[in-house]
Protein backbone atom coordinates (compact mmCIF):
# COMPACT_ATOMS: atom_id res chain seq x y z
CA UNK A 1 0.00 0.00 0.00
CA UNK A 2 1.03 3.54 -0.70
CA UNK A 3 -0.44 6.90 0.34
CA UNK A 4 -0.68 8.98 -2.84
CA UNK A 5 -2.37 12.01 -1.27
CA UNK A 6 -2.63 13.11 2.34
CA UNK A 7 -3.85 16.54 3.34
CA UNK A 8 -5.65 18.63 5.88
CA UNK A 9 -7.94 21.01 4.00
CA UNK A 10 -11.02 23.21 4.16
CA UNK A 11 -13.20 20.67 2.32
CA UNK A 12 -13.03 17.64 0.02
CA UNK A 13 -15.26 15.45 -2.11
CA UNK A 14 -14.71 12.14 -3.86
CA UNK A 15 -16.45 10.47 -6.77
CA UNK A 16 -16.78 6.82 -5.77
CA UNK A 17 -14.20 4.60 -4.02
CA UNK A 18 -11.33 5.26 -6.45
CA UNK A 19 -12.73 8.12 -8.50
CA UNK A 20 -11.77 11.76 -8.66
CA UNK A 21 -10.65 13.34 -5.41
CA UNK A 22 -11.30 17.08 -5.03
CA UNK A 23 -9.39 19.02 -2.37
CA UNK A 24 -10.12 22.64 -1.48
CA UNK A 25 -7.75 24.80 0.55
CA UNK A 26 -4.95 22.53 1.82
CA UNK A 27 -3.22 23.97 4.91
CA UNK A 28 -0.95 23.06 7.82
CA UNK A 29 -1.32 26.08 10.11
CA UNK A 30 -3.97 28.25 11.66
CA UNK A 31 -3.46 31.55 13.51
CA UNK A 32 -6.19 32.04 16.10
CA UNK A 33 -7.28 33.71 19.31
CA UNK A 34 -7.81 31.23 22.13
CA UNK A 35 -9.94 29.45 23.09
CA UNK A 36 -10.69 28.62 19.46
CA UNK A 37 -13.12 26.42 17.54
CA UNK A 38 -12.17 25.17 14.08
CA UNK A 39 -15.51 25.48 12.30
CA UNK A 40 -14.85 22.81 9.66
CA UNK A 41 -11.93 20.93 8.15
CA UNK A 42 -11.26 17.64 6.40
CA UNK A 43 -8.49 15.05 6.61
CA UNK A 44 -8.09 13.50 3.15
CA UNK A 45 -6.23 10.41 2.00
CA UNK A 46 -5.89 8.56 -1.30
CA UNK A 47 -4.57 5.04 -0.76
CA UNK A 48 -3.09 3.06 -3.67
CA UNK A 49 -3.03 -0.72 -3.26
CA UNK A 50 -2.07 -3.79 -5.27
CA UNK A 51 -4.29 -6.68 -6.31
CA UNK A 52 -3.10 -8.90 -3.42
CA UNK A 53 -4.04 -6.16 -0.90
CA UNK A 54 -7.74 -6.08 -1.83
CA UNK A 55 -10.08 -7.09 0.99
CA UNK A 56 -11.09 -5.82 4.42
CA UNK A 57 -8.60 -3.60 6.26
CA UNK A 58 -8.79 -1.92 9.65
CA UNK A 59 -8.34 1.86 9.36
CA UNK A 60 -7.82 4.11 12.37
CA UNK A 61 -7.48 7.87 12.36
CA UNK A 62 -6.29 9.86 15.37
CA UNK A 63 -6.09 13.59 16.07
CA UNK A 64 -3.70 14.24 18.95
CA UNK A 65 -1.37 16.77 20.49
CA UNK A 66 2.42 16.44 20.43
CA UNK A 67 2.52 14.29 23.56
CA UNK A 68 0.03 11.80 22.10
CA UNK A 69 -3.09 12.89 23.97
CA UNK A 70 -6.21 12.39 21.84
CA UNK A 71 -8.06 15.63 21.09
CA UNK A 72 -11.02 13.66 19.79
CA UNK A 73 -11.67 9.93 20.21
CA UNK A 74 -9.84 7.83 17.59
CA UNK A 75 -12.02 6.86 14.64
CA UNK A 76 -11.79 3.24 13.62
CA UNK A 77 -13.54 1.20 10.96
CA UNK A 78 -13.13 -1.91 8.86
CA UNK A 79 -13.07 -0.80 5.23
CA UNK A 80 -13.34 -2.94 2.09
CA UNK A 81 -10.60 -2.31 -0.45
CA UNK A 82 -12.39 -3.32 -3.66
CA UNK A 83 -10.99 -5.93 -6.04
CA UNK A 84 -8.60 -4.49 -8.62
CA UNK A 85 -10.34 -4.28 -11.99
CA UNK A 86 -9.25 -6.59 -14.78
CA UNK A 87 -6.49 -5.03 -16.86
CA UNK A 88 -5.13 -2.99 -13.93
CA UNK A 89 -2.42 -3.94 -11.45
CA UNK A 90 -3.45 -1.44 -8.73
CA UNK A 91 -6.52 0.43 -7.49
CA UNK A 92 -7.07 3.48 -5.30
CA UNK A 93 -9.38 4.26 -2.41
CA UNK A 94 -10.29 7.75 -1.28
CA UNK A 95 -10.95 8.49 2.37
CA UNK A 96 -12.33 11.79 3.63
CA UNK A 97 -13.01 12.58 7.25
CA UNK A 98 -14.98 15.78 7.84
CA UNK A 99 -14.60 17.31 11.29
CA UNK A 100 -16.82 20.16 12.47
CA UNK A 101 -16.71 22.51 15.45
CA UNK A 102 -13.49 21.17 16.96
CA UNK A 103 -12.57 23.11 20.13
CA UNK A 104 -8.87 23.92 20.57
CA UNK A 105 -7.86 25.10 24.05
CA UNK A 106 -4.26 26.14 23.46
CA UNK A 107 -1.70 26.86 20.76
CA UNK A 108 0.26 23.74 19.90
CA UNK A 109 1.33 21.36 17.18
CA UNK A 110 -1.35 18.76 16.55
CA UNK A 111 -1.00 15.57 14.52
CA UNK A 112 -3.43 13.62 12.36
CA UNK A 113 -2.29 9.99 12.05
CA UNK A 114 -3.57 7.29 9.71
CA UNK A 115 -3.11 3.65 10.69
CA UNK A 116 -3.90 0.73 8.39
CA UNK A 117 -4.04 -2.70 10.05
CA UNK A 118 -2.38 -1.19 13.17
CA UNK A 119 0.63 0.17 11.24
CA UNK A 120 1.06 3.95 11.05
CA UNK A 121 1.16 4.93 7.38
CA UNK A 122 1.32 8.71 7.58
CA UNK A 123 1.11 11.65 9.97
CA UNK A 124 0.14 15.20 9.12
CA UNK A 125 1.09 18.17 11.33
CA UNK A 126 -1.38 20.94 12.08
CA UNK A 127 0.13 23.99 13.78
CA UNK A 128 -2.45 26.05 15.64
CA UNK A 129 -0.66 29.19 16.74
CA UNK A 130 -1.56 32.22 18.82
CA UNK A 131 -2.45 35.10 16.52
CA UNK A 132 -1.22 37.74 18.95
CA UNK A 133 2.31 36.26 18.75
CA UNK A 134 2.31 36.42 14.95
CA UNK A 135 3.71 39.51 13.24
CA UNK A 136 3.23 39.29 9.45
CA UNK A 137 5.89 41.99 8.97
CA UNK A 138 8.64 39.87 10.53
CA UNK A 139 10.69 37.69 8.18
CA UNK A 140 10.13 33.97 8.41
CA UNK A 141 12.89 32.13 10.30
CA UNK A 142 15.50 30.42 8.14
CA UNK A 143 16.86 27.06 9.24
CA UNK A 144 20.62 26.67 9.59
CA UNK A 145 22.16 25.71 6.25
CA UNK A 146 19.23 27.06 4.20
CA UNK A 147 19.18 30.17 2.08
CA UNK A 148 16.55 32.86 2.53
CA UNK A 149 14.34 33.10 -0.57
CA UNK A 150 13.32 36.66 -1.38
CA UNK A 151 9.59 37.43 -1.75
Amino acid sequence: MNIEVASICDAATANGPGGRLNILGAFDRIFAQFPFVIPQFSAVFRIRYMRVEAGIHKLRLTFEDVVGKDIIPPMQSEVPFQEVAKGFDTAAMNMILNIQRLPIKRPDKYIVRLFIDDAEFISLPLYILDQKNFDPNQPKPVAEGEEEIPN
